[in-house]
Protein backbone atom coordinates (compact mmCIF):
# COMPACT_ATOMS: atom_id res chain seq x y z
CA UNK A 1 0.00 0.00 0.00
CA UNK A 2 1.23 2.93 -0.96
CA UNK A 3 1.43 6.44 0.88
CA UNK A 4 -0.53 9.30 -0.28
CA UNK A 5 0.23 12.71 0.56
CA UNK A 6 -1.44 16.23 -0.52
CA UNK A 7 0.06 18.66 -2.44
CA UNK A 8 -1.79 21.30 -0.43
CA UNK A 9 0.49 23.12 2.14
CA UNK A 10 -0.35 21.57 6.08
CA UNK A 11 -1.69 24.28 8.26
CA UNK A 12 -1.63 24.03 12.01
CA UNK A 13 -3.19 27.77 13.34
CA UNK A 14 -1.04 27.72 16.46
CA UNK A 15 1.52 30.01 17.97
CA UNK A 16 4.39 26.62 17.93
CA UNK A 17 3.80 26.97 14.13
CA UNK A 18 4.00 30.38 14.06
CA UNK A 19 7.02 30.69 15.49
CA UNK A 20 8.48 27.74 13.22
CA UNK A 21 7.72 29.85 10.28
CA UNK A 22 8.91 33.24 10.91
CA UNK A 23 12.26 31.18 12.51
CA UNK A 24 12.62 29.36 9.05
CA UNK A 25 15.22 30.90 6.80
CA UNK A 26 12.99 30.68 3.45
CA UNK A 27 9.28 30.58 3.25
CA UNK A 28 6.00 31.58 1.58
CA UNK A 29 3.36 34.15 1.32
CA UNK A 30 0.24 33.26 -0.49
CA UNK A 31 -2.49 36.50 -0.50
CA UNK A 32 -5.49 36.19 -2.16
CA UNK A 33 -8.24 39.20 -2.42
CA UNK A 34 -11.92 39.35 -3.64
CA UNK A 35 -14.39 41.59 -3.85
CA UNK A 36 -17.38 41.63 -5.95
CA UNK A 37 -15.91 43.16 -8.78
CA UNK A 38 -12.49 42.04 -8.76
CA UNK A 39 -10.08 38.92 -7.61
CA UNK A 40 -6.44 38.67 -6.94
CA UNK A 41 -4.09 36.05 -6.11
CA UNK A 42 -0.24 36.76 -5.36
CA UNK A 43 2.67 34.15 -4.11
CA UNK A 44 5.32 35.74 -2.64
CA UNK A 45 8.94 34.07 -1.77
CA UNK A 46 10.67 35.53 1.40
CA UNK A 47 14.32 34.85 2.32
CA UNK A 48 16.35 35.32 5.43
CA UNK A 49 19.07 37.76 4.80
CA UNK A 50 21.85 39.65 7.31
CA UNK A 51 19.85 42.85 7.66
CA UNK A 52 16.15 41.70 6.77
CA UNK A 53 13.92 39.40 4.55
CA UNK A 54 14.30 39.50 1.02
CA UNK A 55 10.59 39.13 -0.01
CA UNK A 56 10.24 38.42 -4.15
CA UNK A 57 6.78 38.57 -6.34
CA UNK A 58 6.83 34.86 -8.17
CA UNK A 59 4.96 36.97 -10.75
CA UNK A 60 7.16 40.03 -11.62
CA UNK A 61 10.13 38.87 -10.08
CA UNK A 62 10.70 41.91 -8.47
CA UNK A 63 12.58 42.12 -4.89
CA UNK A 64 13.54 44.23 -2.10
CA UNK A 65 14.50 43.94 1.53
CA UNK A 66 11.88 44.11 4.61
CA UNK A 67 13.27 44.95 7.66
CA UNK A 68 13.67 42.37 10.63
CA UNK A 69 11.35 44.74 12.52
CA UNK A 70 8.60 44.73 10.05
CA UNK A 71 8.17 40.83 10.15
CA UNK A 72 8.44 40.88 13.66
CA UNK A 73 5.15 43.52 13.84
CA UNK A 74 3.89 40.55 11.34
CA UNK A 75 4.30 37.79 13.47
CA UNK A 76 3.03 39.82 16.06
CA UNK A 77 -0.35 40.91 14.42
CA UNK A 78 -0.69 37.04 12.76
CA UNK A 79 -0.36 35.61 16.49
CA UNK A 80 -3.72 37.38 17.40
CA UNK A 81 -5.35 36.44 14.10
CA UNK A 82 -4.50 33.06 13.11
CA UNK A 83 -6.93 30.37 12.88
CA UNK A 84 -10.29 33.00 12.86
CA UNK A 85 -12.27 34.12 10.03
CA UNK A 86 -13.55 37.76 11.04
CA UNK A 87 -16.06 38.38 8.64
CA UNK A 88 -17.44 41.89 8.99
CA UNK A 89 -20.39 42.22 6.67
CA UNK A 90 -18.16 43.82 4.13
CA UNK A 91 -17.86 42.49 0.44
CA UNK A 92 -14.31 42.61 0.11
CA UNK A 93 -12.31 39.48 1.82
CA UNK A 94 -8.23 38.61 2.22
CA UNK A 95 -6.39 35.39 2.85
CA UNK A 96 -3.28 34.95 3.81
CA UNK A 97 -1.28 31.98 4.37
CA UNK A 98 2.17 31.99 5.27
CA UNK A 99 4.70 29.18 5.58
CA UNK A 100 5.94 26.03 3.96
CA UNK A 101 4.89 23.15 2.27
CA UNK A 102 5.14 21.20 6.05
CA UNK A 103 4.31 24.09 8.09
CA UNK A 104 1.59 26.92 7.72
CA UNK A 105 -0.87 29.04 9.34
CA UNK A 106 -3.39 31.20 7.81
CA UNK A 107 -5.89 33.50 8.08
CA UNK A 108 -9.12 34.47 6.20
CA UNK A 109 -10.89 37.78 6.99
CA UNK A 110 -13.92 40.72 5.57
CA UNK A 111 -13.13 44.34 5.29
CA UNK A 112 -14.57 47.24 4.11
CA UNK A 113 -11.62 49.76 4.88
CA UNK A 114 -9.61 50.73 7.13
CA UNK A 115 -6.10 49.18 9.12
CA UNK A 116 -7.41 45.67 8.30
CA UNK A 117 -8.01 46.25 5.12
CA UNK A 118 -4.02 47.44 4.94
CA UNK A 119 -2.23 45.68 7.45
CA UNK A 120 -0.46 43.19 5.28
CA UNK A 121 0.55 45.56 2.94
CA UNK A 122 1.29 48.38 5.31
CA UNK A 123 3.98 45.88 7.02
CA UNK A 124 5.09 44.52 3.50
CA UNK A 125 4.44 47.27 1.13
CA UNK A 126 3.65 44.12 -1.37
CA UNK A 127 1.71 46.43 -3.90
CA UNK A 128 4.64 47.74 -5.12
CA UNK A 129 6.18 44.34 -5.97
CA UNK A 130 2.84 43.11 -7.77
CA UNK A 131 2.86 46.22 -10.07
CA UNK A 132 3.27 45.96 -13.55
CA UNK A 133 5.00 49.38 -14.13
CA UNK A 134 8.96 49.77 -13.95
CA UNK A 135 10.17 51.62 -10.67
CA UNK A 136 13.25 53.72 -11.07
CA UNK A 137 16.16 52.39 -9.77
Amino acid sequence: MGLISSCEPRIENNSETLEKVFAMSDFDIEIHNWGCFHRSEEHFTVELKSDGYLLESKRTGKSYIVTKTKMNSLKSYLKTKIGKKDYGGCTSSEYIRIGSLFNSVDYEHSHCSGIVATMINDLLNYYELISENETAE
